[in-house]
């Protein structure tokens, strides 16, 4: 989904039930704007508080497909996902759409300093909306690079989810010497490069184990941008909160 139809349907987005989450319509660059789609745990958790951005690949658009006769919005991560993690980090999760000068986002685009500006801009509405609670972002398939990018290049952040990523993600710098990078990749996927850990001791690597074939991207419908684990999305999204509360994980789900 572009940006623009993104922006089309966000009233309906917002007044629908089924869908339990609401809409922030942003102006990220004059004249440009961005859609955020928050979806909160029910109850606040005490104490620390988190937050997470997400990043979609693919084109890092929105899509929408129907569950049951009932609408649900993939921003990245499934509604389902998005609750579960929510609920687990008893925080908030913040999926961005595209900008709408670029309803399509490339490689080459999701290392400009506009698409930085565009995250900056996210994060900044986070940080009003909760002031005391961690930033993460979090980033799927292409979506990891931005994601890593933005840990590159903005100090306001606890971290970054990195979710079935390629290398030149891992091989991104960190700001801060205080950011923690969690990595999870299928084992039979793209293999983890032996030096993709850069020697960080707070980078951690997660590899996902199934015997199963690896599903090719128009196979998992990449359209969707989710992550593909083989059944194993819930284990994962777990696995995320885990370490997103207490900086633990295993070194592998099977």
């Amino acid at each position: 989904m572009t940006a623009a139809l993104a922006l089309s349907i966000a009233p309906d987005v917002a007044q629908s039930e089924a869908l339990r989450e609401r809409v922030q319509v942003l102006e990220s660059r004059p004249g440009v704007r961005e859609v955020l789609l928050v979806t909160e745990a029910p109850t606040r958790a005490r104490g620390e508080r988190h937050v997470v951005l997400v990043l979609g690949g693919g084109g890092g658009g929105f899509a929408v497909v129907s569950r049951d006769g009932l609408p649900e919005v993939y921003g990245g991560l499934s509604l389902e996902q998005r609750q579960r993690l929510a609920d687990a980090i008893g925080g908030a999760i913040i999926a961005l759409s595209p900008p709408s000068d670029r309803p399509i986002m490339d490689r080459d685009w999701r290392l400009s300093s506009a698409h930085v500006c565009d995250m900056q801009r996210a994060i900044e509405w986070t940080r009003a909306q909760w002031p005391c609670a961690n930033a993460w972002v979090l980033g799927i398939n292409n979506g990891a690079l931005s994601a890593a990018v933005a840990t590159a290049s903005i100090d306001d952040l606890a971290g970054a989810v990195l979710l079935s990523c390629v290398d030149e993600a891992l091989d991104q710098p960190q700001k801060s010497e205080r950011m923690r990078v969690l990595a999870v990749r299928h084992c039979n996927g793209a293999g983890t490069s032996p030096n993709a850990s850069g020697g960080c001791a707070r980078r951690t690597l997660v590899s996902v184990h199934d015997e199963r074939r690896v599903p090719s991207a128009l196979e998992a419908g990449n359209a969707l941008h989710a992550p593909r684990f083989n059944g194993k999305e819930q284990q994962v999204v777990d696995v995320v909160a885990r370490w997103i509360l207490t900086g633990a994980a295993p070194d592998e789900i099977r």
